[in-house]
């Protein structure tokens, strides 16, 4: 969905409105947003996180989670936590142990430059 933030009126293969202007929307109202098991991708694969098929990501994961001295699911909630509107990251957590790394990403301001570098090795293009 922040695909469509970033793609409106591009040519190309990148689809360019997902969310039909919902992001956008919840910005200027105010109103917050709420990730639901925001680390998954698909419908029943899984996490992102620690998964071979997301090596990059992964990647770029492991530096910051270095950089801030916290686990990875930290800084995927700080990632979603950076959205310039206001969101909320709701945690499927199945171990104390991920419920305590990811809460810890309140704590991670990460920069502009770090947000976009995730959002790029996620897989997405800028235009």
């Amino acid at each position: 969905m922040i695909d469509s933030d970033f793609n409106t009126n591009v040519s190309g293969t990148i689809p360019a409105n997902h969310g039909f202007g919902l992001l956008d929307f919840l910005r200027r109202k105010h109103i917050t947003l709420q990730a639901w098991s925001p680390f998954q991708y698909g419908n029943f694969e899984g996490s992102f996180i620690n998964n071979p098929d997301f090596p990059v990501l992964n990647k770029e994961l492991a530096k910051l989670a270095n950089k801030y001295n916290v686990g990875k699911n930290a800084i995927a909630a700080a990632w979603i936590l950076r959205w310039p509107g206001q969101a909320q990251v709701i945690i499927g957590a199945m171990t104390p142990a991920h419920i305590v790394d990811s809460a810890k990403g309140a704590d991670v301001k990460l920069s502009r430059q770090e947000w976009y570098d995730l959002y790029i090795a996620a897989g997405h293009d800028l235009p």
